[in-house]
């Protein structure tokens, strides 16, 4: 099976450049048309990721600031009344607004650099994997965070266990689906069978 999987990885003319080009005929260094096409790519991976991520930024900052503007014109003792529960959402919900706010800086600081012409393949492998693992902890925070908010609005039992069963199973079924595409995908395809894919989708 490896060896299939190597000859045909052989037979392909997908070839990215590790570090820098080396000099051409003409002695300049240039990258070639294969890294040209996952420059574009990453810029398209980046590019939704900002979106994504300073959308959600934007909305769980709204949420924080009207939950200090509360809290600074509530009495002491309203502090007290604070359950675990309730704090533990707040948490995970400023933690999803870090991991939204990195994500998305990240995201829009390296697809600068891609459109003033900088590049290296790195910025797929190492960052363009990072801000998508920053994206769906932050997705996964502030999930968990709404759900123990829910737990201190007074919901009847009854109508807790189906949101919590749904969001359990839907969320399962999402984060096993993207560490399978995330390891295994990614592994056994070979570049004859994304390069196409990716020229279609990315225009």
């Amino acid at each position: 099976m490896s060896k299939e999987h190597e000859e045909s990885k052989n037979k392909s003319e997908f070839v990215l450049t590790e570090s820098v080009p080396t000099e051409n005929s003409s002695g300049k260094l240039e990258w070639n048309d294969d890294d040209l096409r996952n420059a574009k790519s990453v810029k398209e991976s980046m590019d939704a990721v900002n979106g994504f991520c300073g959308l959600m930024a934007g909305f769980e900052g709204f949420i924080i600031n009207e939950y200090v503007k509360k809290n600074q014109n509530s009495n002491d003792d309203d502090d007290d009344k604070l359950s675990i529960t309730f704090q533990w959402g707040l948490f995970l919900l400023i933690i999803s607004f870090i991991l939204n706010i990195a994500a998305a800086t990240a995201s829009f600081l390296w697809g600068v650099f891609l459109r003033e012409g900088h590049y290296r393949l790195w910025f797929m492998k190492v960052v363009g994997r990072l801000v998508k693992i920053m994206a769906t902890g932050a997705v996964l925070n502030f999930c968990l965070g709404v759900l123990l908010f829910i737990n201190t609005i007074g919901l009847k039992k009854e109508m807790l266990i189906p949101i919590y069963a749904c969001s359990g199973i839907i969320f399962t079924m999402i984060m096993s689906n993207f560490i399978y595409t995330m390891i295994v995908v990614s592994l056994v395809d070979t570049s004859d069978m994304y390069t196409k894919v990716m020229d279609i989708v990315n225009g």
